[in-house]
């Protein structure tokens, strides 16, 4: 039987006795790995039997080894109450919060004090205390001790406590089979085997009257998968490629922002129910922008108070600039839009961004809390609904997508508004891929800009479930995406 030097090495270190991989490879003079391969090709030619055996044992995490160490924070504070008892209040000056906190609960499940409210605090004294299950079984695992009959309740409370873990390790056996005795006992002949021919060898010709090991191609091998990009970061740059195809340049800008860019800007009330923390994420620290442009700041308050010089009566409220100064995970990427407007206020202009937004929404098959949002706008002398639409046509067309239906909407900061439908391949259902319009005077106005402004902001993943054909928003990325879509979905944008 043909064998390669790895299969006759570890066949001839084998015997009628079952060993480990480990003891194994050092019978053989193999890396542990390599008798490995040899004993699974010896197995598939039945001169050898493996098995794996998961052992599994419980082991002392960190927090776990240093109460075995120092003791449960209940024994520490048990042993340091006095008979007479002490307030709660002149615990914690003597330990860590921390600790008194941890201690007060177990205290009391396991009877090792006495709780009497006194004079508006907690006596606490101490009862009789003998070694308890826990600390019974945090002592074995600590000390190598069998691990056979521990109670189950105590190990899922010092699992809860995450002072033990459940640590599983795969042991591997190996065994000779009578087909591989019988070769054994014919004889092994150990020769030096060649694996790879080297340009060394080549050049000196010493490879010349040796043997070479033989490989099986027929055999399957594991498929490896290289890196590759993600599908939605294919997706941005095929709408990015085609944007500044149609002649738009990139918009950038950061991720939390006031909400001074965010809605203000945009002629968003302040008392909106978008605005709430029901609809968007507020920052905790830091919870206020450093700066805003005065300025702009003074005729965004006066459009809100009274529509400044734009025609409009506003919203006739007092504008309070604390709110403006709050800074929030922006929900849409019109906060680019907001910011760049006051530095290219004069036609022709024409920006777009691709990135991400973050929406407390609920989730569901075309809504997530963060998704990319195609963001843009074209400024001009005259411009019409016509001309967004066209816009779309020729935007949508590129990304193979050329059946669009259009619905009037309404949005607080464009009129007139569109809604912007593409057919689903599969369901034959329409999906909202994004909404547009006019920006209003009202949000022109602070700008000084006269001119017309149309601008939209598109759902990039919605794009995408009806390119390739997706029902559920979640099949694109999140713990519920298939991996092998992401392995095999075509590099080029389907058209």
């Amino acid at each position: 039987m043909d064998l390669s030097i790895n299969e006759r090495l570890v066949l001839r270190s084998l015997d009628l006795k079952e060993v480990t991989a480990k003891e194994l490879a050092a019978a053989a003079g193999l890396k542990p790995e390599a008798a490995v391969q040899g004993a699974a090709m010896l197995a598939e030619k039945g001169l050898a039997a493996l098995r794996d055996e998961v052992e599994a044992e419980y082991v002392l995490t960190e927090e776990g080894r240093k109460y075995v160490a120092e003791g449960l924070p209940e024994r520490v504070i048990h042993d340091a109450l006095p008979a007479d008892g002490i307030t709660l209040n002149e615990l914690k000056k003597q330990f860590p919060p921390a600790t008194v906190n941890i201690a007060m609960g177990w205290l009391r499940q396991k009877g090792w004090a006495k709780f009497e409210k006194k004079d508006g605090d907690m006596l606490l004294a101490p009862q009789k205390a003998e070694a308890s299950a826990d600390e019974t079984i945090l002592a074995a695992i600590s000390k190598g001790e069998p691990q056979k009959g521990f109670d189950a309740k105590v190990i899922k409370d010092l699992i809860k406590r995450n002072l033990i873990e459940l640590r599983e390790t795969k042991q591997k056996f190996v065994k000779i089979t009578d087909a591989g005795l019988a070769v054994k006992q014919a004889g092994i002949e150990i020769t030096e085997e060649i694996a790879q021919l080297t340009p060394e060898m080549i050049a000196t010709g010493s490879w010349q009257g040796k043997s070479f090991r033989k490989f099986d191609v027929s055999i399957p091998v594991q498929t490896e998968y290289g890196g590759r990009k993600h599908i939605l970061r294919m997706g941005m740059d095929a709408v990015k490629r085609t944007l500044i195809e149609m002649g738009f340049k990139e918009m950038e800008g950061p991720m939390v922002d006031a909400e001074f860019y965010v809605n203000d800007l945009l002629f968003m009330p302040q008392d909106h129910p978008a605005r709430t923390h029901w609809d968007q994420f507020n920052l905790k620290e830091p919870k206020y922008i450093h700066h805003l442009p005065p300025d702009l700041v003074k005729r965004v308050k006066e459009v809100h108070l009274n529509g400044g010089k734009s025609g409009s009566l506003g919203w006739n409220y007092e504008w309070d600039e604390t709110i403006a100064r709050k800074l929030v995970l922006r929900g849409h990427t019109t906060s680019l839009t907001a910011r760049y407007l006051a530095r290219h206020a004069k036609p022709p202009q024409k920006y777009f961004s691709v990135s991400q937004v973050f929406r407390n929404d609920t989730i569901d098959i075309t809504h997530l809390l963060e998704f990319c949002q195609i963001e843009g706008w074209i400024m001009d002398d005259n411009l019409s609904m016509k001309d967004l639409m066209g816009t779309f046509k020729e935007f949508y067309s590129r990304m193979g997508i050329t059946v669009l239906k259009f619905k009037p909407t309404y949005n607080p900061y464009t009129e007139p508004s569109l809604e912007i439908y593409g057919r689903h391949p599969k369901t034959n259902r329409w999906i909202e891929v994004g909404n547009s319009g006019m920006f209003r005077e009202e949000m022109m106005e602070p700008y000084g800009i006269n001119s017309t402004v149309v601008a939209w902001g598109l759902a990039l993943e919605r794009l995408m479930m009806i390119n390739y054909g997706y029902t559920d928003i979640r099949d694109l990325h999140g713990p519920l995406c298939d991996i092998n879509f992401l392995r095999s979905v075509p590099v080029v944008w389907q058209q």
